[in-house]
């Protein structure tokens, strides 16, 4: 028997409100474990899906699917791609490929809506219940969004999507990246600096050029602010892409949150009434650093796991920090030595 059928076998039936985690290659993303046991707890096993090509026996209690069948848009892609970025070229065409994947997957499994997220998205909440209000039978699915004079920066790493959406997403990257000319002038906005000062041309950028000149029928999840909904578009960051900036950590800098029985909440900072707090749904954990304080956000269900997020945390802090502080050193001495 293969790996792959050790995994908890993945239903052809859409479930309710599919969430998808695509993770390539072997070197999986940290606490990639506490990411996909709280994405069970708010939303239900049947809903959870990791998309990946190994390490299939990691993921046999949840619904795993072998990715390596789903290679079409991929191959197509491979003939028009151009890399542009400081980022590894693996690392840059794996971002790329994964919604060729997931679409793919859509198209052939008949799934008809679904979320995305990224590996380092704790996911707090239930999602099903903000798809059936807010984007079932509205919208084709959602972005994150926000817009400074004439720049603007689009995300993806928690987004609905309905399978006309992701398909159109798809094409509308194939033909941009084989229109010659119109790539150059991604190129040319993206090196001066168009899209947030995002110098690397990525899936993000074109999910943003997609956004603005497409127009598809989206909401701006981040918009739900306004519904006292908080999808963290980036915890390191206090403003959250719409209305209000949030309490940070004095150590970490993060958005500082407030546990609830309900739930995390972070304090409005902008406030000027009685304090405010907002719930939020998800946090982006992005960075080297902040994803080891993944597990100090995870709802534990005993003292003992709680005990163990807290020393698992602060053990993989402090190692991350100890190596940043060591390459530190080893490059001012070689820039001593070069003198």
């Amino acid at each position: 028997m293969e790996l792959k059928d050790t995994a908890h076998p993945a239903q052809i039936v859409q479930p309710e409100l599919p969430v998808f985690f695509l993770q390539l290659g072997e070197n999986t993303s940290l606490f990639f474990d506490k990411i996909l046991k709280q994405a069970v707890q708010s939303n239900g096993r049947d809903n959870v899906y990791v998309l990946t090509d190994t390490n299939f026996a990691d993921y046999r209690n949840y619904n795993c699917i072998d990715v390596s069948k789903y290679t079409k848009g991929v191959k197509e892609f491979d003939k028009v791609y151009e890399h542009h970025s400081v980022n590894p070229f693996f690392f840059e065409k794996a971002c790329f490929d994964r919604w060729f994947i997931i679409n793919d997957i859509a198209r052939e499994r008949g799934i008809a809506h679904f979320v995305h997220a990224d590996c380092d998205v704790l996911i707090l909440q239930d999602l099903k219940p903000i798809y059936q209000k807010y984007i079932k039978d509205k919208y084709d699915g959602t972005m994150m969004f926000f817009e400074l004079d004439e720049r603007s920066v689009t995300s993806g790493h928690t987004s609905f999507w309905n399978a006309k959406l992701i398909n159109e997403f798809c094409s509308f990257v194939l033909a941009r990246y084989a229109d010659k000319l119109a790539f150059e002038l991604v190129l040319k906005d993206t090196l001066a600096g168009k899209f947030l000062d995002n110098k690397n041309v990525s899936d993000m950028i074109l999910l943003d050029v997609f956004r603005t000149e497409v127009k598809p029928n989206t909401l701006n999840l981040l918009s739900l602010e306004n519904e006292d909904i908080s999808f963290d578009f980036n915890v390191n960051v206090p403003f959250n892409g719409c209305t209000h900036y949030f309490e940070t950590t004095a150590g970490t800098k993060i958005k500082k949150m407030h546990r609830r029985k309900d739930g995390l909440y972070a304090k409005v900072m902008d406030s000027k009434s009685e304090p405010l707090y907002y719930k939020f749904y998800t946090l982006h954990f992005q960075g080297y650093l902040t994803k080891t304080l993944i597990p100090l956000h995870a709802s534990p269900q005993n003292f003992i796991e709680r005990a163990d997020n807290y020393v698992s945390a602060k053990a993989h802090n402090w190692v991350r920090r100890a190596k940043l502080y060591k390459n530190s050193v080893r490059d001012r001495v070689k820039k001593i030595l070069r003198k």
